[in-house]
């Protein structure tokens, strides 16, 4: 009985390309695959893409993030200039009010034409009895005090009064006005803004 000899496969060493066998198939070694420089090219393309799309990123960042700081600043300064017009204004206003229903101003009680100054009026209070009322710069504010009672603030604590003038008006014998003028100023952080405001008012009793 013939025994079966399996045949071994026959390995071929030989380069496909020239038809005979290459150094790693001689020495028993696996072919590597050549290294593609135009892989390495592509590569680098990629890098340099990644670099601007990072720059592009951080200017718009950049951007973004002063955009958003000159808001906050405008609004600041407007929230400031609100702020300081309403406490002025108010305290104004109040004045204003006060000088009209006034029958005569105390010239001895009070200070014109200089700063800090000061406003004292004969009036006639709620229940018609006649009083006084003071109109004076005190620290930063001003104050309000009716006959001797005591004294109350007529602008906010964020508002600084650097300045109160008060000027007598008269236009003739009986006619008697006051010019108010004051100067107002308000901080927030680095902000500063400072403004000017008048007003003038004509006695009641002096027509």
């Amino acid at each position: 009985m013939k025994s079966k000899i399996s045949k071994a496969k026959k390995i071929n060493f030989e380069n496909p390309r020239r038809g005979r066998p290459t150094e790693s198939a001689r020495l028993g070694l696996r072919d590597f695959p050549k290294f593609d420089f135009r892989n390495f090219a592509n590569i680098g393309s990629s890098l340099l893409e990644t670099l601007i799309y990072a720059a592009i990123l951080g200017m718009v960042a950049v951007f973004a993030v002063s955009s958003i700081l000159a808001m906050m600043k405008s609004y600041s300064s407007v929230k400031m200039s609100r702020d300081l017009n309403f406490s002025a204004s108010v305290a104004m206003e109040r004045m204003a009010n006060e000088i009209r229903l006034a029958n005569n101003i105390d010239d001895a009680g009070s200070v014109f034409a200089a700063s800090p100054g000061k406003l004292k009026l004969n009036t006639i209070d709620g229940s018609g009895f006649a009083t006084t009322i003071e109109f004076f710069l005190s620290g930063t504010g001003i104050f309000v005090k009716e006959s001797s009672g005591a004294s109350e603030a007529l602008t906010a604590s964020s508002t600084e009064i650097t300045s109160l003038i008060f000027n007598k008006i008269t236009s003739s014998s009986v006619s008697k006005a006051v010019k108010i003028s004051l100067t107002a100023k308000a901080k927030g952080g680095r902000m500063e803004k400072t403004e000017n405001f008048y007003n003038t008012a004509i006695l009641r009793g002096s027509y």
